[in-house]
């Protein structure tokens, strides 16, 4: 039985997620749906019915440059390849900053380190994560 794990989402969360997911559905010209909150993506992009990419998304509330690096966790990462491989799909991390919105690929290797946040005294927030350079980031 996998032991209880707290989520985190909240209705502020999940509406700053669909005013990202909104923005990129119009500027990508896509349909953006949202996935069950245990699903391993946020969302699917879709268009004429069909999946054309799969699509994590972070909304954070810090600008850009803050930080060299964007985390995102190696379970999320080794899903992101094995769903490429599967399905040959793109796998997106759309994030937002306070000044700047970006996408980075998800099938590419990246180095993994430990990190996480601290600031909910959740042993389980610090783990094996991706550093995904912030110059990777397409910005929109």
């Amino acid at each position: 039985m996998t032991p209880y794990r707290p989520t985190y989402e909240n209705k502020e969360h999940l509406a700053k997620e669909q005013e990202l997911a909104d923005f990129v559905a119009n500027k990508w010209q896509c349909e953006m749906r949202k996935q069950d909150k245990f699903n391993q993506f946020d969302y699917v992009a879709m268009r004429g019915g069909k999946v054309t990419a799969f699509v994590e998304l972070r909304c954070r509330s810090n600008p850009i440059d803050k930080y060299p690096n964007c985390f995102i966790t190696s379970s999320k990462l080794a899903h992101a390849h094995a769903m490429h491989g599967a399905t040959g799909l793109p796998i997106l991390f759309l994030v937002s900053w306070v000044d700047a919105i970006g996408f980075a690929d998800l099938t590419r290797r990246y180095s993994i380190t430990v990190g996480g946040r601290t600031d909910r005294g959740d042993k389980a927030d610090v783990e094996a994560v991706a550093e995904i350079p912030i110059g990777d980031f397409k910005l929109l």
